[in-house]
């Protein structure tokens, strides 16, 4: 979920032809889809309409904890950065973003959680 919805719209064609996806343009829909769908990987801009990046983290934190949160923004400072890790984001990348660089992230949280003994 992103601000943007140009961000949106490339993130999900970008990824649409490995996995299945999902997009939302608020926190209140980025909930309810984490609700109904339990994904495995949400990428969550900080600077959202109605609720923060960072209060949607939390939020999805109470209601899955094993779901990798990736916070996306155009603000580089470190204590936001600081802050969403402390709150259970697994990385923070700025944009611009590198789309080989999100590729190589994803594919390492999706096998890290494939791995014997990892949570779903």
């Amino acid at each position: 979920m992103d601000d943007e919805p140009l961000i949106v719209e490339v993130l999900g064609d970008h990824f649409r032809a490995s996995y299945t996806i999902d997009t939302a343009r608020n926190g209140a829909e980025a909930l309810a889809a984490v609700r109904q769908a339990r994904p495995d990987i949400v990428f969550l801009d900080i600077t959202m309409p109605g609720m923060s990046g960072l209060e949607v983290l939390k939020e999805i934190r109470t209601l899955d904890p094993t779901i990798a949160i990736v916070m996306v923004t155009a603000n580089e400072h470190v204590a936001l950065a600081a802050e969403a890790i402390k709150s259970g984001a697994v990385s923070y990348v700025p944009k611009p973003f590198d789309l080989r660089y999100l590729d190589h992230l994803v594919a390492e949280l999706v096998a890290n959680r494939s791995r014997p003994g990892r949570p779903r």
